[in-house]
């Protein structure tokens, strides 16, 4: 389900995401999960100089402008804003149990969409954290029209795994499947500070060496296609 895509302007500005972060960020970290992923997300975008991991999907989904895409745990809307801004012409529609601006109340276990409703369903790092991945698998398929597809997109092995050793935590939080589709990495250099700031978005504390920093990270994302 992918293809040509009509030339638009460049991705979202790091620099954008960085202020958004920063505001987050103000007083100390952030107490909701949600604000502490989006600062460590657009500290991610500054460190690739991407932006993480919105616009790094979506440029290698390469979808094609004109189809309907329905984004479960779509959060505080970035993917939606992303496809807007990048002039997709389709349907885009988001949904949470704890939506953002732009977003529907909804959880994935019970899509509030007729059948056939989309060409395309994305669960970008929430898939292995709902409480019946199952259910939510036969939901998006069942709003899928024929020839659609359905993506999930989660942080593999290799993400931020040279920082969390430094910090005597061999394995990084996060999500951990098996033979992806597509597996996107970008490079990092990670310092003592940027270790110190997403430490502290994971809600974790350590000990940061300043001597172990600056180290060569990267941040990962895998991706599966799971099918009609």
């Amino acid at each position: 389900m992918a293809g040509d895509v009509p030339a638009v302007a460049e991705p979202e500005p790091v620099a954008a995401l960085m202020a958004d972060g920063r505001r987050q960020m103000a007083g100390g970290h952030p107490a909701s999960a949600s604000a502490r992923l989006g600062a460590r997300d657009a500290w991610l975008s500054r460190l690739s100089g991407q932006s993480w991991p919105e616009g790094v999907l979506l440029d290698a989904l390469n979808l094609s402008a004109a189809l309907d895409v329905l984004d479960v745990g779509a959060g505080d809307g970035r993917r939606l804003r992303e496809l807007a801004r990048r002039g997709h012409g389709g349907r885009v529609v988001g949904v949470d149990p704890t939506p953002g601006p732009g977003v529907q109340p909804a959880h994935a276990e019970a899509l509030p969409f007729p059948d056939a409703s989309f060409d395309v369903v994305l669960f970008a790092r929430v898939l292995a954290h709902l409480p019946d991945p199952a259910r939510a698998l036969a939901e998006a398929r069942r709003v899928l029209r024929p020839g659609g597809q359905v993506w999930a997109a989660a942080h593999g092995p290799a993400h931020l795994r040279a920082t969390w050793a430094a910090l005597g935590q061999p394995l990084a939080p996060g999500d951990t499947l098996s033979e992806p589709t597509l597996t996107l990495t970008h490079p990092l250099t990670v310092t003592a500070d940027d270790a110190r700031f997403l430490l502290g978005t994971y809600g974790e504390e350590a000990e940061v060496s300043p001597h172990l920093f600056p180290i060569q990270d990267a941040a990962q994302l895998l991706v599966w296609s799971l099918g009609p």
